[in-house]
């Protein structure tokens, strides 16, 4: 391992190696971001719907006092 070339080369290959995770890290943590926008968005319309259908249950009326039909 006192070779300077076999060190160099080693050095080289870590530097490479530093490289290719940080370019996966950037990715990665692209990803990751987009994933949390959509998952906000989907959470926004989650919300909203269920307000929705929270509100359009409140106008029906109530099964329990409504005649059957054959009366």
């Amino acid at each position: 391992m006192n070779d300077p070339q076999k060190l160099n080369q080693r050095v080289v290959d870590l530097e490479s190696m530093i490289m290719i995770l940080q370019r996966d890290l950037e990715q990665m943590s692209s990803v990751v971001h987009d994933q949390q926008r959509q998952i906000e968005d989907l959470q926004t319309q989650i919300d909203h719907w269920n307000d929705k259908f929270a509100s359009d249950l409140d106008d029906l009326p109530d099964p329990l006092d409504e005649k059957p039909p054959h009366y």
